[in-house]
């Protein structure tokens, strides 16, 4: 997810009020000036839908090497989510440095 001038910064730094205006309108709130939640989400999930193209399993194994924003946006994908609301939704567990999960 491109979080605009807050990439690279530390949460504490970025300033509560900034924040709580990205929880507030979690969905379409663009951080930092950079993309919503909701834009991020419709990119891994075009590439996610490109991977199913249509079959109940995807024809080969395929391996994302990645970050935590797309396994979490995946993550939702899985559950059959395309669209979140309210930052409360968006998950919370992720592999650990050197982790790896299977999304089947």
């Amino acid at each position: 997810m491109d979080f605009g001038d807050w990439e690279g910064r530390r949460w504490d730094a970025i300033g509560q009020s900034a924040l709580e205006a990205w929880v507030a309108d979690f969905a379409r709130h663009r951080p930092g000036g950079g993309e919503s939640v909701q834009r991020f989400m419709q990119r891994v999930a075009a590439v996610w839908d490109e991977l199913w193209a249509g079959t109940p399993v995807p024809l080969t194994d395929t391996v994302w090497i990645t970050h935590a924003g797309v396994m979490r946006a995946a993550t939702l994908l899985q559950s059959g989510l395309r669209q979140i609301s309210q930052a409360e939704q968006w998950p919370t567990a992720t592999p650990g440095f050197d982790e790896w999960r299977v999304l089947a």
